[in-house]
């Protein structure tokens, strides 16, 4: 049933919505009620896909992960830009098929140049990162920090500050402590006090 309240109509007349938005009066049909049997095949997997999206993003909304979006967003909704940078990532059926695509960090800073990851020889709890520090490159600062997303057995730990920075252009880190694999890390620079963070690279180990 539709109301009025403050000389504004909302809610349901007929096969009518009415609702306001920043001040202005909008009206919809009223979607038709469908079935479980009258989705197709097609439409089925469309939601199965987008649920396990959406599911992929509520993990991090309580973690750092949520607020680089957010910086990154400028103004628009951080968990649409997620779910579009992911998308590649998951199949058809929503099942993560490539790991490799997924991003859990974006932004304006730029990435290092020539970044590499290896697992240390005789030490392969440690890992061997070097890349190359270009001073005059635009907005990267010397001291943006080294920061780290572990995947483990379809797990996502992170991220980690590594306390490495920019300017030292390479670090050995010891990796968590997980159950099960570290099958890869990614790797991306941030800097807290700018509220500003680079693309990450996931490597392999």
């Amino acid at each position: 049933m539709g109301k009025i309240k403050g000389g504004q109509l909302s809610g349901v007349a007929g096969n009518m919505v009415f609702y306001n938005y920043n001040d202005t009066e909008y009206f919809r049909m009223v979607p038709a009620k469908r079935s479980k049997n009258s989705w197709s095949e097609r439409q089925i997997l469309n939601r199965q896909r987008f649920s396990a999206l959406a599911a992929f993003w509520v993990q991090f909304r309580f973690t750092q992960i949520k607020l680089i979006w957010q910086a990154t967003a400028n103004g628009k909704a951080a968990n649409c830009l997620f779910l579009s940078a992911n998308s590649s990532a998951f199949g058809p059926d929503g099942a993560l098929v490539d790991p490799e695509r997924l991003h859990f960090s974006a932004g304006q800073l730029p990435q290092a140049h020539k970044l590499t990851a290896n697992r240390v020889s005789g030490d392969p709890e440690k890992v061997e990162i070097m890349w190359q520090y270009d001073s005059r490159r635009g907005i990267a600062h010397p001291d943006d920090e080294l920061m780290m997303m572990v995947s483990n057995d379809g797990k996502f730990l992170g991220p980690l500050k590594t306390g490495v920075i920019r300017k030292q252009v390479s670090a050995v880190i010891q990796l968590p402590a997980v159950t099960g694999t570290i099958q890869g890390i990614y790797l991306f620079f941030g800097s807290e006090k700018r509220k500003l963070y680079s693309g990450d690279i996931y490597f392999g180990i």
